[in-house]
């Protein structure tokens, strides 16, 4: 559906700043809701009903770092081209980011639905909430990054390569926007598509392996999809 039930239903009652204070209101709840989520995630992931996508992206990743990213890496020459490409997928991100906010704002103006203020709201938590996953996830991995001196994509010697950070905030907006808007294909295709071409940039712009696009995009589809779902 694309509107859930309970905004749906808020749509001709709440305008204006009222409503934005309900959004703002349920943070600690959707807080408290996603770090029970995380503590459980270990126990969920094991199941058999998610080795179908798991399987597929556990041996996608192994291979990317067994096989393909010191040569795609290697493959980018240009230094100009790099630097082009470093600056595009900050542009984007920084597009997303501004696009949930406008979306907060002018939901919240009165003049739109609460819908869109809480789909902006959403967004911009799953966009914080991928981006300290990865945090954690770099912390323990220490790779290599991609424009290291002699970048091998080695773990464990001292970079914060894996995942891309970037990947998993884009692709956590791009899995909101998916969600809360469904039949609305140009947007939905348009947020993938965005978020697609930061992290591909991010490649180009030899600030990571494919490896880490990967595993950061799907860090960060799964949190925009769980928090959408709430």
């Amino acid at each position: 559906m694309l509107h859930s039930p309970t905004w749906a239903a808020q749509d001709s009652a709440n305008t204006g700043d009222g409503g934005c204070r309900q959004i703002a209101g349920q943070l600690p709840h959707t807080a408290s809701k996603f770090g029970h989520g995380l503590a459980s995630a270990p126990r969920n992931a094991i199941r058999p009903s998610n080795l179908k996508w798991e399987l597929p992206i556990a041996a996608a990743t192994g291979l990317l770092i067994a096989s393909s990213d010191d040569h795609i890496n290697s493959r980018i020459q240009s230094r100009s081209f790099a630097q082009a490409a470093a600056r595009g997928s900050n542009v984007g991100l920084g597009i997303e980011l501004g696009a949930a906010g406008l979306m907060y704002l002018v939901g919240c103006s009165g003049q739109r639905s609460p819908y869109a203020a809480n789909t902006g709201f959403t967004a911009l938590e799953a966009m914080g909430a991928a981006n300290l996953m990865t945090l954690g996830v770099k912390a323990a991995t220490n790779r290599q990054y991609a424009y290291h001196t002699s970048p091998h994509g080695e773990f464990w010697e001292g970079g914060r390569s894996f995942p891309s950070g970037h990947a998993a905030t884009s692709f956590a907006f791009a899995s909101v926007i998916a969600h809360r808007y469904p039949h609305k294909l140009w947007l939905k295709w348009g947020a993938y598509g965005l978020a697609t071409g930061v992290s591909l940039a991010r490649v180009a712009g030899k600030k990571h392996f494919a490896s880490d696009i990967l595993v950061g995009g799907t860090l960060g589809y799964v949190t925009g999809t769980y928090l959408a779902r709430q």
